[in-house]
């Protein structure tokens, strides 16, 4: 069990911030395509105590290998303001298809998927992705190291921001939520 704590910020193009990156000296070190698939629960609703459940298919175009899946739990947002802090428990599956059943099972439900490609660069004390999640458009998060104090966290997601060039509005939403804020403006 680790504290995740990152910021995200919706940008007008990842270009910029990939030569910024690899002008410090940044290192790519994955490329690959996510997909993950959230649930709700039986007992609560997770839009209301601001909690997830996913399961993420990932392909790493970097050794063009399919990952294991894995089940994340997110627990609700928690820090400062412009900053996102919540607890993240990861554990990898032998079978994502075998995992959904069973929590179809449960009765619980598939709220939404999730698609986007991914660019994931180490900097500093903070990794940094480039983020093209399909019908939402593109963002850069900076996610600071787990070993990191609060403090210290927030100094180098700063530290890395800065080098990065990456700059604007702040969001504490997850791309779940932007993707579903995006598919309910569709509606009106």
């Amino acid at each position: 069990m680790a504290l995740e704590i990152e910021i995200k910020v919706k940008v007008p193009s990842l270009e910029p911030i990939r030569n910024n990156l690899e002008k410090h000296g940044a290192v790519l070190i994955a490329e690959q395509d996510e997909h993950d698939i959230y649930y709700n629960a039986p007992h609560k609703d997770f839009a209301q105590t601001d909690e997830a459940v996913r399961v993420r298919y990932t392909k790493n175009q970097t050794c063009g290998k399919i990952m294991p899946p894995n089940v994340t739990y997110k627990g609700p947002k928690v820090g400062r303001e412009g900053f996102k802090a919540r607890e993240e428990i990861i554990v990898d599956l032998s079978s994502g298809e075998d995992f959904g059943i069973i929590l179809e099972r449960l009765n619980f439900r598939k709220t939404a998927e999730v698609v986007k490609h991914r660019e994931i660069y180490q900097c500093e004390k903070a990794i940094v992705t480039l983020d093209n999640v399909e019908d939402v458009g593109t963002f850069s998060e900076i996610e600071a190291d787990f070993s990191l104090t609060e403090d210290e966290a927030i100094a180098a997601i700063e530290s890395v921001a800065a080098v990065a060039g990456i700059t604007g509005e702040r969001l504490t939403k997850s791309y779940l939520e932007i993707l579903l804020d995006a598919k309910a403006a569709k509606k009106v």
